[in-house]
């Protein structure tokens, strides 16, 4: 069960992004929630991993994943990339990793915050003479 927890993410929030219309990339959005959750369902062992796509007025997407192991010594080394490399690619993506504890105090929430993409305007085609 745990190998098809990340691939149902990875559909799930293909889906949500797309019905959420947020025009950031959502190719790499969904490489970042991927990783994420496949890192929770590595580590936590047994428990519950909550995943939670929301997009704010600056259309500013979060993508909260929670889980029932308070544990986080090796956050910082891992947003390195010294232990591991999953939160390394999901700041080289364009993530934006912070964390927090559950209200209980039994788990954590890695919150990853990914901007949209800036619309550029498209030049005019200009055929040679």
């Amino acid at each position: 069960m745990e190998g098809c927890v990340p691939r149902l993410a990875r559909l799930h929030s293909r889906t949500r992004l797309g019905m959420m219309a947020w025009t950031g990339d959502q190719s790499a959005s969904v490489r970042v929630i991927t990783e994420v959750v496949r890192n929770a369902v590595q580590h936590v062992g047994t428990g519950t991993v909550e995943l939670t796509l929301t997009v704010d007025e600056q259309n500013e997407l979060f993508i909260d994943v929670t889980d029932p192991s308070p544990g986080h010594e090796l956050l910082g080394q891992a947003l390195t990339g010294h232990e591991g490399s999953g939160l390394w690619l999901v700041r080289h993506l364009g993530g934006e990793v912070s964390w927090f504890p559950t209200e209980s105090g039994n788990g954590k929430t890695i919150r990853i915050q990914m901007r949209p993409c800036v619309v550029r305007p498209t030049p005019p085609i200009v055929e040679a003479p």
